[in-house]
């Protein structure tokens, strides 16, 4: 009976563990990480000096983890850094020793380890010391929500490219010129006389002109993709920013497809009509990220199909007179694999999506911009 309740008790817990909320789950990140220290005396398994090197060596896989941060989030870590390397155990969850070695010469013991980084605390750090979409004003006296931002994020790929051939315009000048001298001769009786008259010939020809070449007529094919605003939303919800959905904020969709199907960037009358709109329903912020789908390559590592997405955006803030964009991304790549190249577009979409809000994200908190 009691081995009955105690698997009951373990399926329940495993249930509330299997249903938790995603936020409330820790992302844990691997990295590796280095140690070294000098002792004193007789170095010992176990002792002082041995925990002194894995906590170098958990120190040093954290820095390494936050030297792949984008340069934002990198600015808001280092603000964080010191409290974090000071309770560096909170941070790394567990470790394996993967290599160890002890110069009894120099008196030298270096680790090194696989460290488990709890990337979750390390946000919640950074979100308590940028105040990160904290409610300010009215809003932050009557415990209401803070400023509204709404996105639109379009994927496009290449449906025709249209090449013009070069137009040559040439110039020909041609000038010429005569030259002579005349002659005489007199006849031995002095009696008559002879004239002659030799003519020489010059020829100039100049040429140029110019070249002109035509850009080319590029059409994409331009859609939305429900996962892709999942990915975002997650982002901007995680950082406690107040989410709009576009449909509800009464953006319309299909002019920015329709802008991004011809060009770099939407008209002047997509965007006046977004701002108007925006401005009516009190919505602050506008996000616009163009997503660039390349062609399907393969990964020389895992041979796998990859997708790169180039991400083109910028977040507007509405509320001045004249709206200023207050972070931007130019033209940043992000890879995606897969078993074949439309699973690898996905993946690439998703990652950019994410990645490319949480920079946008980045860049907002390093302002204050909440």
């Amino acid at each position: 009976m009691q081995t009955m309740n105690r698997s009951i008790l373990t399926w329940v817990t495993l249930g509330v563990l299997l249903f938790l909320p995603p936020v409330i789950r820790a992302e844990i990140v691997k990295g590796k990480g280095q140690g070294e220290i000098v002792y004193k005396g007789m170095f010992k398994q176990g002792s002082a000096d041995e925990r002194a090197a894995i906590t170098e060596a958990k120190k040093n896989a954290l820095t390494r983890f936050a030297a792949t941060f984008d340069t934002a989030r990198f600015e808001l870590y280092k603000k964080i850094e010191s409290e974090v390397l000071s309770s560096i155990d909170q941070y790394i969850t567990d470790y394996t020793v993967l290599d160890q070695s002890t110069d009894k010469t120099s008196r030298r013991h270096t680790v090194i380890i696989e460290a488990s980084i709890n990337a979750t605390l390390i946000e919640a750090a950074i979100q308590k010391s940028s105040g990160a979409a904290a409610p300010t004003g009215a809003a932050a006296s009557t415990g209401g929500e803070g400023d509204y931002i709404t996105f639109v994020f379009v994927a496009r790929e290449l449906a025709s490219r249209k090449a013009f051939d070069a137009k040559r315009t040439t110039v020909e000048i041609n000038e010429s010129a005569d030259t002579g001298a005349e002659k005489a001769r007199v006849s031995d009786d002095g009696q008559s006389a002879e004239r002659s008259l030799e003519k020489s010939s010059v020829t100039k020809k100049t040429t140029g002109g110019n070249t002109e070449t035509k850009a080319e007529e590029l059409s994409y094919r331009v859609s939305t993709v429900t996962e892709v605003d999942n990915a975002v939303n997650s982002v901007l919800t995680k950082a406690r920013y107040e989410a709009v959905d576009p449909s509800d904020a009464g953006l319309e969709i299909q002019s920015f497809k329709k802008d991004f199907s011809s060009g770099d960037d939407i008209s002047s009358e997509t965007r006046s009509a977004a701002i108007k709109t925006l401005k009516e329903k009190e919505i602050r912020y506008l996000t616009i990220a163009n997503m660039d789908v390349g062609l399907p390559d393969k990964d020389e590592v895992s041979g796998m199909a990859r997708v790169y997405v180039t991400v083109t955006a910028k977040v507007t803030d509405l509320k001045p007179k004249f709206p200023k964009t207050v972070a931007s991304i130019a033209g940043k790549p992000y890879a995606g694999l897969g078993p074949d190249s439309q699973v690898a577009k996905k993946n690439a979409l998703n990652e950019a999506a994410a990645r490319s809000a949480a920079e946008l994200v980045d860049q907002l908190r390093m302002k204050n911009v909440r």
